[in-house]
Order: C-alpha cells, then sequence, then structure tokens
C-alpha cells in the first residue's frame, strides 16, 4: 500500500505527464457523431489535434496553463545558464496553485517568484537572459467562465514589496481549414504598481504534421506605458517551433524566435534553440538540454552561444 504522501506525488506525476492532463476529445472536436462519415471525421480531427494537445501537457507550465480545478499543484524547477559571453545566470522558481473549497472551483491562490509576464514559457521571455522582476509574489485567481475551448480569468494579488498587481486573461480555441490546424488566441491585460497599464495579444497556430509530429506558428504584440515612455512602441515577437515526441518519456522542441520593437522598427535579437525534455529516474523528475545561438542587437548582432540545463519537478494532488 502506498501512503498517502505517495500517493500525492504519483497523482502530481499523471498531470505532469499529461495522463491525467489530456484534454477530452471535446476541445479537439466538436462535431456530431451520428454517422459513420460524422464518425470517421471526428477520429481524424482528433488524430491531428491530439498531437498539439500533448505538446502542451508535456512542454507547458502545468500550474498555470489550465484553469480545469483538478488539482492543487507545486512546480519547482531549478535552472542554469551557461554564455561564452560570460553572461551566466542561474535561479529557482517555485510555482505554485491551491484551489480553495467551497467555491464552486472558481477560486484559487497563486504563489510564485517569477512575474507571469517574464515567463519562460511566454514567447516574448524565450531567451535564456534578460530583465527579471523577480521576488515573491502572491495573488487570487478568480475563474469568471470556464469550458473545453474558452477560458476568462481575473488575478489579483501583491509582490514582496508591498506593490499590487491584477491581470485578466482570455483564451480562446479555435478550429482552422476542416480542423486540420487550429489557432489560440490569448489576451492579458493587466497592471503593475507603479509601472502602469499593459498588454500581450498572443496568436497561436498549431498544424500537426504526423501523430508524433506538430508545427507551430507564434505572433506576439505587447504594449507597456514603459515601452511607450521610451519611445518603443509596442514590442513584437515571431516563432516558429517544431514539436517532436521521441517516445512516451521524452520530445524535442526546434525554435526559431525573433523580438523587437515597433519603434524605429528594429529587430532586438534572433535566436535559434534545441530544447531537449525528458523523463528521468522518477516520474515527477524532469530534465531540459537547451543548447542556443542568440543574436543581440546589443552586442551588434555577432553570434552568442550557449545552452540552458533545467531540473524540474512537480507535486499535487488531484480530487476525484
Amino acid at each position: 500500500m502506498l501512503s498517502p504522501m505517495r500517493r500525492v506525488l504519483w497523482l502530481g506525476v499523471l498531470v505532469l505527464s499529461g495522463a491525467v492532463r489530456a484534454e477530452s476529445p471535446d476541445s479537439c472536436y466538436s462535431g456530431a457523431n451520428d454517422t459513420l462519415v460524422d464518425r470517421t471525421h471526428g477520429w481524424l480531427s482528433r488524430t491531428l489535434c491530439w498531437p498539439s494537445r500533448w505538446v502542451d501537457g508535456f512542454f507547458e507550465d502545468p500550474v498555470r496553463g489550465s484553469n480545469e480545478p483538478a488539482s492543487s499543484r507545486v512546480r519547482v524547477t531549478a535552472e542554469q545558464v551557461w554564455r561564452d559571453d560570460n553572461d551566466d545566470a542561474g535561479d529557482v522558481d517555485v510555482d505554485a496553485r491551491v484551489w480553495l473549497p467551497s467555491a464552486e472551483r472558481r477560486l484559487s491562490l497563486l504563489f510564485r517568484n517569477r512575474d507571469e509576464e517574464q515567463d519562460r514559457d511566454a514567447p516574448l521571455a524565450r531567451r535564456p537572459t534578460g530583465e527579471r522582476d523577480d521576488g515573491f509574489r502572491g495573488a487570487l485567481r478568480w475563474v469568471i467562465d470556464r469550458s473545453d475551448a474558452m477560458d476568462l480569468d481575473l488575478d489579483a494579488g501583491v509582490r514582496s514589496d508591498l506593490t499590487t498587481y491584477t491581470r485578466l486573461r482570455y483564451r480562446r480555441l479555435y478550429p482552422l481549414f476542416n480542423e486540420s490546424a487550429w489557432l489560440r488566441y490569448t489576451q492579458r491585460l493587466y497592471w503593475r504598481d507603479p509601472k502602469g497599464w499593459g498588454s500581450r495579444s498572443l496568436f497561436e497556430v498549431d498544424r500537426p504534421l504526423t501523430p508524433t509530429t506538430s508545427l507551430r506558428f507564434s505572433s506576439e504584440v505587447s504594449y507597456t506605458e514603459e515601452l511607450n515612455e521610451e519611445g518603443l512602441g509596442m514590442g513584437l515577437f515571431q516563432g516558429v517551433n517544431l514539436f517532436k515526441r521521441l517516445d512516451h518519456r521524452s520530445a524535442l522542441d526546434l525554435g526559431l524566435a525573433v523580438g523587437g520593437y515597433s519603434k524605429p522598427g528594429v529587430v532586438d535579437n534572433y535566436r535559434v534553440y534545441a530544447r531537449y525534455r525528458r523523463n528521468v529516474w522518477r516520474p515527477w523528475l524532469f530534465i531540459e538540454v537547451e543548447p542556443f545561438v542568440l543574436w543581440p542587437r546589443e552586442q551588434d548582432y555577432h553570434g552568442v552561444n550557449g545552452v540552458v540545463l533545467r531540473l524540474e519537478t512537480l507535486f499535487g494532488r488531484l480530487e476525484g
């Protein structure tokens, strides 16, 4: 018999690995299944959609990536960056989410030591180093509305320096081209004391190529009062990722990213990388190795080589 603590760990692992976190077929296909033609079309749609959903489950953050009230979770990630220009960095990130009882599964508490607008899974922050807004923060999340294809939630929180922030997020999944591709639209509006207002509009198009391979195109436009005051206009991002599932324990993400600003219309950096993620030793332990080449404008676009090493684990509890 497993002890209660061991059962908690195992359930948390299933969430991270995707065995429990896999979305329902309705999130990939919403048509009828009344006839053989409908059932065949539904099977093809799910076959094309599931590789993208598996990518989300394996690579993305299970603490913030979904509003499904399945569990309270904690993710701990240790990260070390080495660069040949000696701009090395190391960090340990902790993210926690606790669902509140007797709240109709609408309220949860969030605790983290990294700003979500600079999270490593956000496209604009997919570079090994950069300005970080570190410091402990806690927030209350209210899930305003939730369905298989849509999320609307509101966060209100405070940082360790006693400054406050609030953020409204809307996400929607749309089928494209007779459900052979999928568009995920995410809109964030936020206010941070004392930095003011900001917004991020993210468009991601997933095109599954095979049952184990998926292509993703990402475009993001961001606006903050800081960028406006600095005369940079809007932040712009373009990215392409090829995800390949190697086996049930490992996957590869090949990426190309370009970031810049609308004023004076310059590219701030180019970046290519290969992100290898693998489950090791225990089902709840993951490692990532990410070699990269970065061409930053601040260094006249001279290539900077580096590698990121991450060690990640997740603790969680599922209810029901």
